[in-house]
């Protein structure tokens, strides 16, 4: 992301969370980031677009974590699993994001709330996934039901904790507390058998992370493209990062082999997403360590 788009961002952020999103003019944001008229449209065609550039950086920011805290685990690892819940929670504690929310609930933007809608389904279809991991055992059809049940109580349990205290509680702990009640739940429907959301309820996922429509050679050959792009935009900015440049180029030479090595594709990718913090490249870099992250993903399923 350059530092100019970085700059209005952080002022709308700022100012959504201040003034609240309604209230907030684009005209105000100009202002706050000390930039011209031209240069917010440059990068956004309105304060909408602007919101939605927040809530994406928040998260990949979290979805490169959760990457890292599983990086070398067992996939059945539940502490990792508490965690990468916790990350989640956390940074948008971080970033007032429910305050964002509460200031765009109202909003008529039929965009804006299919955007909105398409981040929380996909937050829920993760955790749907990661309970099939933690849990082994043939609970697809019932994932839906016991991601909305773990997300919920965690949210009352955190909801309630605060109308009775200032005091502060960690969001593992309060996880964790959840999962715990879970797991006799989900004993209780494997026997019963009875399900509240039928298959597919959400719909086809948006991500690249749908395995039915994700084609590893297609992907493959994109990624490889965009790494290609990235190493000319850099020659072109004359940016003289030996380091960079080489775990770019690892990447690219990586992934046209037959047999990609996935274990120095996970260390390259977290190594990258380092050295790229708060650089021009991170945005881009973000990108691309998403679809390869989901490209290790289906490689070691074998499909």
């Amino acid at each position: 992301m350059s530092l100019r788009k970085k700059q209005i961002i952080d002022a709308a952020h700022h100012l959504f969370i201040e003034k609240g999103f309604a209230s907030t003019s684009i005209q105000d944001i100009l202002e706050e980031a000390q930039v011209a008229k031209g240069t917010f449209y440059n990068y956004f065609t309105s304060k909408n677009e602007c919101l939605m550039a927040i809530l994406e950086f928040v998260e990949e920011e979290g979805d490169q974590k959760r990457r890292e805290l599983a990086h070398g685990k067992k996939k059945d690892d539940e502490k990792v699993f508490v965690a990468q819940i916790a990350v989640r929670m956390n940074m948008n504690r971080e970033h007032n994001i429910m305050a964002l929310f509460t200031s765009v609930s109202f909003s008529d933007d039929i965009d804006l709330q299919i955007f909105l809608k398409e981040q929380h389904a996909a937050e829920l279809q993760w955790i749907a996934r990661r309970l099939t991991e933690i849990f082994k055992v043939d609970t697809n059809r019932y994932a839906l039901d016991h991601a909305t049940i773990l997300l919920g109580m965690v949210h009352q349990l955190m909801h309630v904790w605060k109308l009775g205290t200032n005091e502060a509680i960690a969001s593992e702990d309060v996880i964790q507390f959840a999962l715990d009640r879970l797991k006799p739940m989900i004993k209780e429907q494997l026997q019963s058998g009875n399900v509240f959301f039928p298959e597919n309820w959400l719909g086809m996922s948006m991500s690249c992370e749908n395995f039915d429509v994700f084609d590893v050679s297609e992907t493959k050959k994109h990624v490889i493209a965009q790494l290609e792009k990235l190493i000319k935009k850099m020659d072109r900015n004359k940016q003289d990062d030996s380091k960079k440049m080489e775990y770019i180029r690892f990447l690219q030479n990586e992934l046209q082999a037959d047999k990609p090595r996935l274990f120095l594709l996970e260390s390259v990718l977290i190594s990258l997403g380092k050295a790229c913090e708060q650089s021009i490249e991170e945005h881009n870099v973000r990108q691309i360590s998403k679809m390869v992250w989901v490209l290790i993903k289906r490689l070691e399923a074998g499909k």
